[in-house]
């Protein structure tokens, strides 16, 4: 798969679809009630389902760092509540989480090949717009970490001691979405600084459309890794740019743990 023909110019605007907040609201709802029921079925399959259930609900909006946090929040909460009434909720909760990490660990991939495709088509953007979408893909793993700390603080009982264990263990250890982002972010560091020229005026109208843009673009990739997960898809490959970030296949997302 290229994203190469939907980086427009510059200069073109961006239409995108604006969602009424009551629909936000009722979409979370929906989500943070499917994940919660999600944690009533066999621990075997809890990790895939809220995996799953979050990428879904990433792929209906756009890949900035706002939104994704949002997610992330009304999963952490529908995977609370759910541990409260599952047989075995440490277990439950201990799932959800690597399920709410594989998917993250998929974000961290869309993200970097757009980065790619779009250092291959230098002309489209500021290197402020892809040094800023760096700095992104570079704080999801803080994002994952710093938002289980929070719903801990205010979490108790085994809830709080599996969520502070799994963040501490993240900062240990690593997690799957850490892995993710380390895979290409020093390279696509280097070739955005090497093959993207400065420009002298950037207006804030301008960028706020090239990161509009690009994380729409983004979303659209997550979709057809999301599809790959479930198996619905054949691989997905990026084009290669001929840059040193982006030379050969793209690889697959390492979501397994």
């Amino acid at each position: 798969m290229t994203i190469q023909n939907d980086i427009p110019s510059q200069e073109a605007g961006i239409q995108q679809e604006v969602v009424p907040e009551g629909d936000d609201s009722e979409m979370e709802e929906a989500l943070e009630r499917d994940v919660r029921a999600a944690l009533a079925d066999d621990p075997a399959a809890i990790a895939e389902e809220v995996r799953n259930l979050t990428l879904s609900a990433l792929t209906k909006g756009t890949l900035e760092r706002d939104a994704i946090q949002r997610v992330v929040r009304v999963v952490l909460a529908g995977a609370t509540n759910g541990a409260e009434t599952a047989a075995d909720g440490r277990k439950a909760l201990e799932e959800a989480l690597q399920g709410l990490d594989q998917a993250l660990a998929a974000v961290a991939q869309a993200i970097r090949l757009t980065v790619e495709e779009a250092i291959g088509n230098a002309s489209a953007f500021s290197r402020q717009t892809l040094q800023r979408r760096l700095e992104d893909l570079s704080a999801l793993e803080s994002l994952f970490v710093e938002t289980i700390s929070q719903t801990a603080a205010s979490a108790a009982g085994f809830t709080r001691k599996t969520l502070t264990e799994v963040a501490d263990h993240a900062r240990a250890s690593g997690s799957a979405v850490g892995a993710a982002v380390k895979e290409g972010v020093p390279a696509l560091g280097r070739a955005v600084a090497e093959t993207v020229s400065d420009q002298v005026e950037v207006t804030s109208s301008v960028l706020q459309k090239e990161a509009a843009l690009l994380a729409s673009i983004a979303g659209g990739v997550l979709r057809g890794i999301a599809d790959r997960l479930r198996g619905s898809q054949p691989p997905v490959v990026a084009e290669d740019s001929g840059q040193e970030a982006g030379e050969g296949e793209a690889q697959e997302p390492q979501v397994g743990s």
